[in-house]
């Protein structure tokens, strides 16, 4: 029968070895009409050198092989990019990365940052064949990076170019403990070679990604090195705006605080305030609240949100809160009026917007009795929480401040309030979240307040705190108080 092969090997008379096609086909002394009929008297075997074409064809094909390897790793590239950039925690960007280039560049990689006075922290660390918990015990400190450096690490650290290192050891320097350090991380991780980039970024070195093979015939080539150089640069970028966002919402945190008042304590009552700003910096804003004592002897209690979500809402924060401290203590008079008052004055002379607020007066109107006298422009309602775990909103409320286009009026709510009881104020931050009602929300509220209502106040805030666990998109003000038994 005839039969056919290619790419195979066959030696020519000269001793060279040549790659050939070939075919064979039978020879029939009838003719090939007596195929099958006769016996093959013999065979045609046509061989063709396809040397220079079989060179051809592995080089495409390897061409190829890097072509399909590089558009993977930019496929990697591209999606570090889109999950890093997801965050702006420095912590979660960084376990993120050696989660996303092991095993895709590498058997093992690690993380190691420049902190304050030139020491070195392991921030992070995978394995393929470690469990999280075992890779994470490697993690922390670290010898200080030294004056003149030598190892791979070092010299990373220093802002020097992408190193290579061979044979699994990172180079002998005796007497340098970061070099020893790694050395010693080179031996857990079983590395047989590894590559070490800096990740920085605007002329800053934050630290060095260091990425590596454990298994036998795994080495890195120049084109590891472009690539992972690639990474360490984008890293480098989402870490200086990590912590260009982690400087402007200290910034903005320390503002806002600075703004807040100390608590007035009167002698006879428990008070108890938090603030939590927003985990974004540009929303940090015009929350407030506020005690004071007023000139009848009664004490005042305020909380309040100030449209906006910036600097300038919380500029804009102090002012209203400040001409309502002015506008109460002028003469004793009931809420709604000093909130009548306090709209008027910020149309006057405020370039705060709209803002919605509580003012409230803690009144004695006989030994041992405290009277409620508030009203509400606005805001949510406060809420009362009795010993026995009783709990009421208090929804008597009127319109907002600061917009003359809105008509209408804001009564004021009396109520007495009972021994041990405690009065909640609270701005939406609490219970307004984006993927949540509002109703549940306020109902979670009463829910906790209600199981929580024997603690001791500074407990009482903190759980409630914790178990509304608000979303963090806005500030959080909140405003306690407790009636004596």
């Amino acid at each position: 029968m005839p039969d056919h092969g290619d790419g195979e090997h066959f030696a020519h008379r000269d001793g060279r070895l040549l790659t050939c096609s070939w075919s064979s086909a039978p020879i029939y002394p009838g003719g090939p009409s007596m195929a099958g009929t006769e016996a093959v008297a013999g065979m045609v075997l046509v061989f063709q050198d396809v040397s220079e074409r079989s060179v051809i064809e592995d080089e495409l094909r390897e061409r190829m092989a890097r072509m399909r390897r590089a558009i993977s790793r930019l496929r990697l590239v591209a999606e570090i990019s889109t999950v890093l950039s997801s965050t702006l925690n420095e912590e979660e960007v960084l376990r993120r990365l050696v989660r996303l280039v092991v095993p895709a560049l590498g058997g093992w990689a690690e993380v190691d940052l420049l902190v304050s006075d030139g020491r070195v922290e392991r921030a992070a660390a995978a394995h393929r064949e470690l469990t999280p918990d075992e890779a994470a015990a490697l993690e922390g400190p670290l010898p200080p990076l030294p004056r003149t450096p030598r190892g791979a690490l070092a010299r990373a650290l220093r802002g020097g170019a992408t190193v290579v290192v061979g044979g699994g050891d990172p180079g002998p320097y005796p007497g340098e403990p970061l070099d020893d350090a790694q050395r010693d991380l080179f031996r857990v991780m079983g590395a047989r070679s590894a590559i070490v980039a800096p990740l920085a970024a605007r002329g800053e070195v934050y630290g060095a990604l260091t990425l590596g093979h454990s298994r036998p015939g795994h080495r890195y080539e120049d084109d590891d090195g472009l690539i992972v150089e690639d990474i360490a640069r984008r890293v480098g970028l989402v870490l200086a705006n990590a912590r260009l966002f982690a400087a402007q919402r200290n910034t903005a945190e320390a503002m806002q605080r600075s703004l807040l008042p100390p608590l007035f304590q009167p002698h006879d009552l428990q008070l108890q305030a938090r603030y939590l700003p927003a985990t974004e910096a540009g929303r940090v804003g015009g929350d407030w609240y506020d005690s004071f004592e007023l000139s009848d002897g009664a004490t005042g209690l305020a909380i309040g949100d100030v449209v906006g979500h910036d600097l300038q809402a919380a500029a804009r924060m102090a002012q209203v809160r400040n001409m309502l401290r002015a506008l109460a203590w002028d003469r004793p008079a009931p809420p709604s009026s000093v909130l009548e008052r306090l709209d008027g004055a910020i149309d006057a002379v405020s370039e705060a917007e709209t803002a919605t607020a509580v003012f409230a007066r803690i009144e004695r109107p006989g030994a041992g009795r405290r009277r409620l006298r508030w009203c509400n422009a606005g805001h949510l309602p406060p809420l009362l929480i009795t010993h026995d775990g009783g709990t009421l909103f208090l929804e008597e409320h009127g319109m907002l401040l600061g917009d003359p286009g809105f008509a209408g009026s804001r009564p004021d709510g009396v109520r007495d309030l009972p021994p041990l009881s405690t009065l909640l104020l609270y701005t939406d931050g609490l219970v307004e979240t984006r993927h949540s009602d509002l109703t549940d929300r306020l109902v979670g509220l009463r829910r906790h307040s209600a199981q929580l209502a024997r603690l001791p106040l500074s407990d009482l805030c903190d759980r409630v705190l914790e178990r509304m666990a608000p979303g963090r998109e806005d500030d959080v003000a909140l405003l306690a108080l407790r009636i004596p038994g």
